[in-house]
């Protein structure tokens, strides 16, 4: 092979090294996509809010979607499941008021800061649920877990709730109601601006 012949094949293979590397640096920097996009008339509907509950039960794990909300307004919520009930989705297109509060609840500027999980704030001997919480801001995806969801309880115990927590728990709870029905109700200690949940 001759000094020009691999001259080139040296610069072929250091582009090509150069490519992957850059591509790599790039796939890491992305930050988090949207998360589930779902294909609409108007194109791709995505996920603003996610709640995964999980119900934990002799040694077992139980999940169900609590509520899904896209950015069209449509809510959407599954069988509350605590063993292996058949799974029944119920929808609905959020009116133009009730999806602003909920945006509003979501994007409450002090949601930004508060911690990613919140624990168990009462005893339970063999059974709690957990939420999963997916929102999908502009800047990017936010997580939080809540075992138990229980403002009051957590006022109680002295380890009050954040005020967007509160908030946006309370939010949800009523917009599951809303659309799918049947939902327990909670005490006016835990949520006392949504008389609906009472």
């Amino acid at each position: 092979m001759s000094a020009p012949q691999l001259l080139s094949k040296i610069k072929i293979r250091a582009a090509l090294l150069s490519l992957l590397i850059a591509g790599s640096i790039l796939f890491m920097l992305r930050g988090e996509p949207e998360i589930r996009p779902s294909a609409g008339e108007n194109g791709p509907k995505i996920i603003l809010l996610e709640v995964i509950n999980k119900h934990f039960t002799v040694g077992k794990t139980v999940p169900s979607v609590f509520l899904r909300v896209f950015s069209d307004g449509t809510a959407e919520c599954h069988t509350e499941k605590f063993w292996e009930e058949a799974d029944v989705t119920k929808t609905k297109t959020l009116d133009a008021e009730e999806l602003e509060k909920l945006r509003a609840a979501i994007n409450e500027p002090n949601l930004s800061g508060i911690k990613k999980r919140y624990e168990l704030m009462r005893f339970v001997i063999d059974s709690w649920m957990e939420w999963d919480i997916t929102i999908q801001h502009p800047r990017g995806t936010q997580r939080i877990e809540v075992v138990s969801f229980s403002p009051d309880a957590a006022r109680e115990r002295n380890q009050p709730y954040p005020d967007a927590l509160v908030k946006l728990g309370c939010s949800i709870l009523k917009t599951r109601n809303d659309v799918y029905g049947g939902a327990r109700t909670y005490s006016k200690a835990d949520c006392p601006d949504f008389p609906s949940l009472h």
